[in-house]
């Protein structure tokens, strides 16, 4: 939570980003409820969501690992949720 505060900050990004909760029941229904759960090591897999002011997913996206090859770069997010905000 506090990366993505930082994060946050630093780009000026007033509404909530999502992570992990601290009851774990809720944390998994939420996570496979988005299709994001991997239940075989009880985690999330790696995901991307972006959901628009009225709650709907604007923009999903589950990389194939946590690996740094894999994420997404801070400049393609930023870009995705502009794209957001412009259509809403």
């Amino acid at each position: 939570m506090f990366a993505q505060k930082a994060f946050a900050d630093f780009f000026k990004i007033n509404y909530p980003l999502l992570s992990g909760a601290r009851d774990v029941t809720v944390v998994h229904k939420m996570l496979k409820e988005y299709g994001v759960f991997d239940e075989p090591r009880l985690t999330a897999k790696r995901a991307y969501i972006i959901i628009d002011k009225n709650g709907i997913v604007r923009y999903y996206n589950i990389r194939p690992s946590n690996n740094e090859k894999d994420l997404l770069s801070t400049e393609t997010l930023l870009n995705e949720v502009k794209k957001v905000n412009q259509s809403s």
